[in-house]
């Protein structure tokens, strides 16, 4: 009779275990996958941001101009006011001024920044010193002392009118002063008139939407995490390769009975 010890020796050995796989090190191809995926979506969030704030400016930009892309500047005046070049001739465009008052007509007289000035003196009068956008606001100062004297008859004035006049930019700089016949406060309005502001706001808008929209796309496509492509599919655990060779078990031979 055969040892056991014997035969054993002589039967089939199992196949050594496959080696576990290492866990992916720093700047594995699954970690360069997550990090490239992880700046797509930021870039793409960005854009996303980008677009919202192009429609929003845009639309809002767009509607306060109007088609004939007009924006007006308005202030109240207590007396008569001079309105200066920082303000008439800060954009290459025709520009208006109109004036209100409840109390009669308005006179209006265009002059040099000078001549202006030295039209109404040492009296009480008021400055624009500031157009704020989009407030479309004027800001105004108060200067002098004592009453103005009526400015219209002065031989300064290149172009006057009554309660509204409009300048080109070909005599630049230019001073208005803007004077209430019967005194009292006057509503004042400086406007500029520029079709192409209109539709580089309309641009803004349009673009911001296809942002939006391409943006909005592309996160909703992706809205389910990369990682699920790489998981082991439930079917597949504790398979082996395609290829391998089963393990064989030990077998050791049974001891024959007595007789």
């Amino acid at each position: 009779m055969v040892g056991a010890t014997g035969a054993s020796s002589d039967l089939p050995q199992p196949d050594p275990a496959p080696p576990h796989d290492a866990a992916p090190t720093r700047g594995s191809p699954n970690e360069q996958d997550l990090l490239v995926a992880l700046a797509r979506r930021l870039v793409v969030a960005l854009l996303a941001v980008l677009g919202l704030v192009l429609t929003i400016v845009g639309a809002s930009v767009a509607i306060m101009l109007g088609p004939k892309g007009t924006v007006t500047f308005t202030a109240t005046g207590n007396q008569a006011t001079l309105v200066g070049p920082t303000t008439l001739n800060r954009v290459a465009v025709p520009v208006t001024v109109t004036a209100h008052a409840a109390s009669g007509p308005v006179f209006l007289g265009a002059a040099t920044p000078n001549d202006a000035t030295d039209a109404v003196g040492q009296a009480k009068h008021e400055i624009v010193v500031s157009a704020a956008f989009p407030a479309r606001t004027l800001q105004l100062e108060q200067l002098g002392t004592g009453q103005l004297e009526d400015p219209s008859g002065y031989h300064v004035w290149r172009t006057t009118g009554t309660d509204t006049v409009t300048l080109s930019q070909d005599q630049a700089p230019q001073a208005v002063l803007v004077y209430p016949t019967k005194g009292g406060p006057v509503d004042l309005s400086v406007s500029y008139s520029r079709t192409a502001w209109f539709l580089e706001a309309l641009g803004a808008l349009v673009v911001g939407l296809v942002l939006l929209a391409f943006a909005g796309g592309w996160l909703w496509q992706h809205r389910h995490p990369d990682d699920a492509d790489d998981a082991e599919p439930p079917g597949d655990r504790g398979l082996a390769p395609a290829g391998a060779r089963p393990p064989v078990r030990p077998q050791t031979e049974r001891p024959e009975r007595a007789r």
